[in-house]
């Protein structure tokens, strides 16, 4: 027998006392009472403490795993996990092995296939299953549980030297740029902080300025998993480059924050002579193209790293006359050797030409007698050179058959009156 059997016993049989007692003291009244409620208190008292009677109760409405109220508001992202209990089902519960978001932001649940969990708080993912789980199990609850989210940046560039290296971890739902910059230790001596860039898959998503950023209150910049950030130092090379009428294209770096533009065309070995054009020269920039006069005494243009100095080619020429198959001017835009040059004029006319006797006048006037047969390959013809293939001595057989009749007959007529 149990003690509320016995206190339903006891209390019966003291009421039924004092039923039949009507003489009963109010002492000993009293005493009966206070019996009975002594009785009473540890039966209330052990009901509600009792994790025996109210367990199946308590796991009826509440979750195993409460979730923490900063996950309320929380949007899911790719690379998040979270686990699932479904009460009454543990065969469809995953408690043990997180669930993860995937890259296209949907998660694949047994029994209710794909559930688009990316930009969804936990509330929100929770009323999905539960809406989905209903059409198969009724009388199934669901339960979602954020497992806490870690966000992995890669800082590197002119940041302190740590002994964890450059990859930081973050335990919290979304990290933004000074949250990662501060963590990193950015080192203020060297590091360029105007030109902060932010790497996403491989490929550059943002250029920040952040003294702009600092200045401005923002608005900073969110940031995903497994983005870089890398911050240049005021110290390294930063390359320019030089292309178009010069001795040497390429990329070149510099040290400075600007230098002049005549310095770079120094640096690339100067202009190609009579090929380039340097009053047309042009800096290029991210933003615009300036032209700049190359040529003048006094250069003020100044070419800043990441920029292109660009000489472009002048309009250089050479003339091939006599005996070719197509003689004209020609334009080049580097010396030609003498074969070349024939070799652009259509080749020999090979009735008229004589290879032997090939006259070169040069820009400045000069002259000089080639034989295309030794020299083809050694002479370089330069704009504003001029080639004239001269032509072979032909005999005209009718003017010589006329000279042979005429002495003929002059010899006859000398022989007979003589």
């Amino acid at each position: 027998m149990n003690k509320s059997a016995l206190r339903n016993q006891f209390f019966g049989g003291v009421y039924a006392k004092c039923i039949s007692s009507p003489k009963l003291s109010v002492k000993r009244f009293i005493i009966l009472s206070l019996s009975v409620l002594q009785l009473s208190l540890p039966g209330y008292i052990s009901a509600a403490d009792s994790p025996t009677d109210n367990q199946a109760i308590a796991t009826e409405v509440t979750p195993k795993d409460p979730k923490p109220t900063e996950s309320s508001t929380y949007k899911l992202q790719v690379g998040d996990s979270f686990v699932v209990t479904v009460d009454g089902y543990p065969e469809y519960s995953k408690e043990r092995v997180p669930v993860p978001v995937q890259q296209d932001g949907y998660v694949s649940y047994p029994l209710i296939g794909l559930i688009k969990a990316s930009n969804l708080t936990v509330s929100e993912l929770e009323a999905q299953m539960q809406f989905a789980f209903s059409k198969h199990l009724p009388t199934a609850r669901v339960f979602v549980t954020l497992m806490k989210p870690k966000r992995t940046i890669l800082v590197f560039g002119a940041v302190e030297l740590r002994a964890r290296g450059n990859l930081h971890v973050f335990e919290v739902g979304q990290v933004y740029l000074l949250q990662a910059l501060a963590s990193a230790g950015i080192n203020y001596e060297a590091a360029d902080l105007t030109d902060i860039s932010i790497w996403r898959k491989g490929k550059l998503y943002k250029k920040i300025d952040y003294l702009q950023l600092i200045s401005a209150g923002g608005p900073d910049v969110p940031l995903k998993d497994h983005d870089t950030i890398f911050i240049p130092s005021v110290f390294q090379q930063r390359p320019v480059r030089v292309i178009g009428a010069v001795v040497a294209p390429g990329v070149y770096p510099i040290t400075e924050p600007q230098v002049p533009a005549s310095q770079v065309l120094k640096i690339a070995g100067g202009s190609r002579t009579d090929f380039a054009d340097l009053h047309k020269s042009e800096i290029i920039t991210s933003k615009e193209r300036i032209l700049v006069d190359l040529a003048a005494e006094n250069v003020e243009a100044m070419v800043g790293p990441g920029d292109t100095l660009y000489v472009p080619l002048a309009e250089a020429k050479i003339s091939v006359t006599g005996a070719v198959e197509k003689p004209g001017q020609y334009v080049i835009t580097e010396p030609v050797l003498l074969g070349e040059a024939i070799a652009m004029a259509g080749g020999f006319n090979e009735e008229r030409a004589n290879p032997k006797k090939c006259l070169l006048t040069r820009a400045d006037g000069a002259e000089e007698e080639l034989d295309f047969n030794q020299m083809h390959s050694e002479v370089y013809l330069h704009p504003k050179d001029q080639l004239r293939i001269r032509e072979r001595t032909r005999l005209d057989w009718r003017v010589i058959t006329f000279a042979t009749s005429f002495v003929n007959l002059l010899v006859t007529v000398l022989l007979r009156y003589n």
